[in-house]
């Protein structure tokens, strides 16, 4: 009885063995190259044998490159940036009017930044270019600018000072004698940028001059300026200029060189032509000058 359990067992496995075999037909899966499942059909045996010839893969579609060019377009650089400018054309900006209605209006952004683009500068170049200048060597005294800085003031990173030449009296030696003021140069300073107020009794137009650690001067600029700005209705008319830290520098001087000492120890204005000075304003000996420490760049 057992002999005949066990060889009912031993035919029931190699039935199922046999019709999971792959040449017994049906269908069968796999992935490809490319990660895409593919289902195969699978010829039987006796379909294998009447053709004389053993069964083939189905071919793969061949490639069409037409299809690849009408799916994926090239389009240039100019094709992208006008689809850009079309779609920043049709923009709308929703706000409340003062009576309280919400008011909904398109916004032409591209218009808009050309417009921008074309706008004028709103200041103008003095001399012949923004950055022109003329190198010279001058004979300056040792000992300049020992007086003014006995009351200089530190001029530190970001901020700003409002100078104006005042009593008590400071002088430089130039050798000739001119008011001046004096600041100490904070290490982090890359560059100051000086605005001088044109109004109707005239502006201050200072000469500068670097010094070192002891006093002893490096570099004398006689003209600080590079651009004028127009009066508006919120601002008086103003000359700008930015002066780089020379290297080494410790002290800045600014003094008045077109002003002298009189009789009564005052400053007065010195007879003479300066092809720097404004011709839509006197030269001044009083007034308002705004001197602004531009920070270093951070390093990269």
């Amino acid at each position: 009885m057992k002999a005949v359990l066990l060889i009912g067992l031993l035919a029931l496995i190699s039935s199922c063995t046999t019709t999971n075999r792959p040449e017994s037909g049906g269908f069968y899966s796999y992935v490809d190259a490319q990660g895409n499942m593919v289902t195969v059909m699978r010829d039987t045996p006796a379909a294998a044998n009447s053709s004389g010839s053993a069964p083939l893969r189905p071919a793969l579609d061949e490639l069409d490159a037409r299809s690849l060019d009408q799916q994926g377009q090239y389009q240039t650089d100019e094709q992208v940036q006008k689809k850009i400018e079309d779609a920043e054309r049709d923009r709308f900006v929703i706000y409340r009017d003062a009576s309280g209605y919400q008011i909904t209006e398109q916004v032409d952004v591209v218009a808009a930044r050309k417009a921008k683009e074309d706008q004028p500068l709103p200041y103008e170049e003095l001399g012949r270019a923004g950055n022109a200048y003329i190198e010279r060597v001058e004979g300056v005294p040792e000992r300049c600018c020992d007086g003014p800085l006995k009351q200089a003031v530190s001029l530190k990173p970001g901020l700003e000072a409002l100078v104006s030449f005042s009593p008590p009296w400071y002088w430089v030696s130039m050798p000739d004698r001119h008011p001046a003021v004096a600041f100490r140069i904070e290490p982090g300073i890359a560059a100051l940028r000086l605005q001088t107020f044109l109004t109707g009794v005239g502006y201050l137009h200072p000469q500068a001059v670097f010094l070192d650690q002891d006093g002893a001067p490096i570099l004398l600029v006689d003209n600080l300026f590079a651009r004028r700005y127009p009066e508006t209705w919120s601002r008086l008319g103003y000359l700008e200029g930015e002066l780089p830290v020379e290297k080494g520098s410790v002290w800045l001087v600014l003094y008045l060189g077109y002003a002298g000492v009189s009789d009564r120890g005052r400053p007065e204005l010195v007879p003479g032509e300066y092809l720097w000075a404004e011709p839509s304003a006197p030269l001044a000996l009083k007034g308002e000058l705004v001197v602004r420490a531009l920070r270093t760049p951070p390093a990269p």
